[in-house]
């Protein structure tokens, strides 16, 4: 799937430079400066050979990553302290990552020391089944944000929950289910990662969310969609996003970090070279 060839060819050279400790997604002189990417985009290629694909990635240009497979106290099937290791010999950071929800409900605790070690600032819940999307169902996934919120802020973490599009387009007792989070979480310990691709799908509009609830959005997920009827996934900037737009209003949302991701790509596409296309345009855009 990986071809180095293609990479080549690019002529991107990968950052060489460790995140600042402030570390956020861009600078003050409207580009971005700092380029993160969700693993998940790359699930496949991690699981056949994550030292490859993290050189790809750190080849490409990016400079930091968020994880996508913990379990069981691992991160893709290593310890902390051996994936860091391993994302520092490709010098990039990882300061957020995916937990599944059971996880976080049965040890949190394990979840929360796992994630600190592995240099992690952030911890993240990101998806919530089919069969719990009711009343009842959302008032558990409430007492887990809140539990397991409280736990990592005593590991020096920040839970976040990462939304998709039911959060806003299927009414639960009368209410959205997002809005219903945003009322009932403890705001001191549950912030939230924004998905722009699943808001905007769902006919929602994040900078009413920005507006009402700025500061509580310091991770963002940025893919596009595509301009066809089913509305695909598709490599950022060639899609119907607006970014500049949405970049403008970083500050208002509070975001420290942003991650390129694409769930899936059409029969025959390169997830490799889909994010090859997300970084150089993100690396141009100007806001």
């Amino acid at each position: 799937m990986q071809r180095r060839n293609f990479l080549q060819a690019t002529g991107v050279l990968a950052v060489g430079a460790l995140l600042p400790t402030r570390a956020s997604g861009c600078q003050k002189k409207n580009h971005l400066e700092q380029i993160g990417l969700q693993l998940y985009t790359l699930r496949d290629a991690m699981l056949r050979d994550a030292d490859e694909t993290l050189r790809q990635v750190a080849a490409i240009g990016y400079n930091y990553v968020e994880g996508a497979s913990y379990n069981n106290g691992q991160l893709y099937g290593r310890s902390a302290k051996i994936f860091k290791a391993l994302l520092a010999s490709h010098n990039l950071q990882m300061p957020s990552g995916h937990v599944d929800w059971d996880a976080l409900q049965a040890e949190p605790e394990r979840a929360a020391a796992t994630c600190r070690e592995a240099g992690q600032t952030y911890l993240v819940l990101p998806f919530w089944p089919e069969e719990k999307r009711t009343a009842e169902g959302y008032r558990e996934l409430v007492e887990i944000l809140n539990n397991s919120g409280e736990v990592c802020r005593n590991y020096g973490l920040q839970l976040a929950y990462h939304n998709h599009d039911f959060e806003f387009n299927k009414m639960v007792a009368g209410q959205r289910p997002f809005d219903f989070l945003v009322q009932e979480v403890d705001p001191a310990t549950v912030q939230f990662e924004l998905d722009l691709y699943w808001i905007t799908r769902a006919g929602s509009d994040y900078q009413k969310y920005f507006r009402e609830l700025g500061g509580r959005f310091p991770l963002w997920h940025v893919k596009d969609i595509d301009n066809t009827p089913d509305k695909f996934f598709a490599s950022v900037g060639s899609g119907v996003l607006d970014w500049p737009a949405i970049f403008s209003h970083q500050a208002e949302a509070g975001m420290k970090y942003f991650f390129v991701e694409q769930d899936q790509t059409r029969p025959g596409g390169n997830p490799m070279e889909e994010i090859a296309a997300s970084y150089t345009y993100l690396k141009q855009l100007k806001y």
